[in-house]
Protein backbone atom coordinates (compact mmCIF):
# COMPACT_ATOMS: atom_id res chain seq x y z
CA UNK A 1 0.00 0.00 0.00
CA UNK A 2 1.31 3.42 -0.91
CA UNK A 3 1.65 6.17 1.64
CA UNK A 4 -1.20 8.71 1.56
CA UNK A 5 1.26 11.56 0.90
CA UNK A 6 2.66 9.77 -2.16
CA UNK A 7 -0.86 9.26 -3.51
CA UNK A 8 -1.64 12.94 -2.93
CA UNK A 9 1.57 14.00 -4.68
CA UNK A 10 0.69 11.84 -7.68
CA UNK A 11 -2.81 13.32 -7.84
CA UNK A 12 -1.45 16.88 -7.59
CA UNK A 13 1.14 16.26 -10.30
CA UNK A 14 -1.43 14.76 -12.63
CA UNK A 15 -3.72 17.74 -12.05
CA UNK A 16 -0.88 20.21 -12.72
CA UNK A 17 -0.15 18.40 -15.99
CA UNK A 18 -3.82 18.80 -17.02
CA UNK A 19 -4.27 15.05 -17.19
CA UNK A 20 -7.45 13.11 -16.45
CA UNK A 21 -7.93 11.68 -12.96
CA UNK A 22 -7.67 8.21 -14.53
CA UNK A 23 -3.94 8.79 -14.99
CA UNK A 24 -3.43 9.26 -11.26
CA UNK A 25 -5.62 6.29 -10.43
CA UNK A 26 -3.77 4.03 -12.86
CA UNK A 27 -0.35 5.21 -11.68
CA UNK A 28 -1.29 4.54 -8.07
CA UNK A 29 -2.66 1.09 -8.88
CA UNK A 30 0.44 0.30 -10.98
CA UNK A 31 2.82 1.37 -8.20
CA UNK A 32 0.87 -0.60 -5.62
CA UNK A 33 0.88 -3.69 -7.82
CA UNK A 34 4.62 -3.38 -8.48
CA UNK A 35 5.35 -3.15 -4.77
CA UNK A 36 3.10 -6.04 -3.74
CA UNK A 37 3.61 -8.64 -6.46
CA UNK A 38 6.37 -10.29 -8.43
CA UNK A 39 5.70 -9.54 -12.11
CA UNK A 40 7.60 -10.64 -15.17
CA UNK A 41 9.01 -7.95 -17.44
CA UNK A 42 6.13 -8.59 -19.87
CA UNK A 43 3.54 -8.13 -17.13
CA UNK A 44 5.25 -4.91 -15.95
CA UNK A 45 5.15 -3.60 -19.51
CA UNK A 46 1.46 -4.48 -19.86
CA UNK A 47 0.62 -2.67 -16.62
CA UNK A 48 2.57 0.39 -17.73
CA UNK A 49 0.76 0.38 -21.09
CA UNK A 50 -2.52 0.82 -19.18
CA UNK A 51 -1.07 3.97 -17.60
CA UNK A 52 0.20 5.26 -20.94
CA UNK A 53 -3.24 4.75 -22.47
CA UNK A 54 -4.74 7.17 -19.94
CA UNK A 55 -2.24 9.97 -20.57
CA UNK A 56 -3.49 12.77 -22.79
CA UNK A 57 -0.42 13.52 -24.90
CA UNK A 58 -2.10 16.40 -26.72
CA UNK A 59 -2.66 18.23 -23.43
CA UNK A 60 1.01 17.71 -22.47
CA UNK A 61 2.21 19.06 -25.82
CA UNK A 62 -0.02 22.14 -25.50
CA UNK A 63 1.24 22.77 -21.95
CA UNK A 64 4.87 22.50 -23.08
CA UNK A 65 4.27 25.09 -25.81
CA UNK A 66 3.14 27.69 -23.25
Amino acid sequence: MLDKEIKNAIRESVLEASQPEAVANRLIKWLEAMSEQNFSETQKSEHLDVVYDAINVEQLEMKNED
